[in-house]
């Protein structure tokens, strides 16, 4: 079993990566990070606690560590643990500056760890039944592409994500999901558009973002709203041979705040209401959404760390997400299109 310390215990820790540490028999849970121990033991009562990551790093000898603190942490803390000889594996988004992002692939590279980034959006069940209509070519080209994670959050919360400062904002916490997305399908665009907003009243960072990846053939449009009520769109892709709307969420994610336990064999399944559509001219075919595969990253994980298999999601594959993020930040703030260079 691989020895995992958790560096963070807040909705991401506990929600995303726990259950999959603590449910699958490829991992064994060596401490927390958390300034929040009585929080840490009400979960895990037999669990080590550790006040700093340095701390947790000399007593806990980690052989992964799974870092969820907040966006502005990232860097510095994966660096930290690499340089202790821990495999990596990184909440979204993986730095917040592309050199960052890059210096810490180096550091993997000559310190001979595998480093990741939690990129599991990669398999929702959406995302892969996308990935096998572009692999059977029911498209004959994708020309369009709208994808969107659309919410109805009209208030402000008051917490490190919505509040000012270095990678708060909905951007940072969605717009990687979205980019990274995009980067698996089609790679790195020719140009950049965004517009990136704060709409709500008394908000202190961005909560709205529409970005237009332009690349030869195709127009690849993300976005996000916090005003969208009812039944939300989140892929609409179209080419001349026909078009796939599909609508709602990844189920996985609700079902691990419900607290549904990964092996429940309704893990990962979406309701047949929620099947998006396929359509021609005039008439359609309901597609059967593959079923989401969280539990696969991580197994994918365990077998990149231990045999050298692929990982699931390498940290070079998600620097070019970063470079988009960066790109389209200067789009925002110039009101222009930013050219990519080869």
């Amino acid at each position: 079993m691989i020895s995992t310390l958790l560096v963070g215990f807040g909705f991401s820790a506990q929600t995303f990566h726990l259950p999959f540490i603590t449910g699958l028999d490829d991992y064994s849970l060596c401490g927390v990070v958390s300034s929040r121990p009585d929080d840490v033991h009400k979960v895990l009562p037999d669990v080590a606690v550790y006040a700093t990551l340095e701390e947790a790093l000399e007593h806990a000898a980690p052989q992964l560590c799974v870092i969820t603190t907040p966006n502005h942490l990232h860097y510095a803390q994966a660096a930290q643990c690499l340089e202790s000889d821990s495999h990596v594996l990184v909440e979204k988004p993986f730095t917040l500056s592309a050199a960052d992002a890059e210096a810490l692939c180096g550091l993997a590279t000559s310190r001979n760890k595998t480093l990741h980034v939690y990129h599991n959006r990669r398999y929702d069940g959406d995302f892969l039944t996308l990935k096998a209509l572009v692999a059977q070519d029911r498209f004959g080209g994708i020309k369009r592409m709208v994808s969107r994670f659309d919410r109805f959050r009209p208030v402000p919360k008051n917490r490190w994500r919505e509040n000012a400062g270095p990678g708060a904002g909905i951007f940072w916490d969605l717009g990687p999901h979205l980019l990274d997305q995009c980067v698996q399908l089609f790679g790195l665009p020719e140009a950049v558009s965004a517009t990136i907003k704060t709409l709500r009243d008394n908000g202190q960072s961005d909560d709205f973002f529409e970005v237009n990846l332009h690349y030869p053939d195709t127009l690849v449009q993300v976005g996000s709203s916090p005003y969208q009520g009812g039944e939300t769109l989140r892929f609409d892709v179209q080419g001349p041979a026909g078009s796939f709307r599909k609508y709602g969420l990844d189920p996985q994610e609700q079902q691990l705040k419900n607290g549904m336990a990964i092996t429940d064999t309704q893990f990962g399944i979406e309701s047949d209401e929620s099947f998006g559509k396929f359509c021609f001219e005039t008439d359609g075919e309901v597609i059967p959404t593959l079923a989401g595969d969280y539990i696969g990253f991580y197994r994918q994980l365990a077998a990149s760390i231990g045999e050298g298999a692929p990982s699931p999601a390498s940290a070079p594959s998600v620097v070019p997400v970063i470079r988009l993020i960066e790109w389209a930040f200067e789009s925002a703030l110039n009101d222009a299109p930013v050219r990519i260079k080869d």
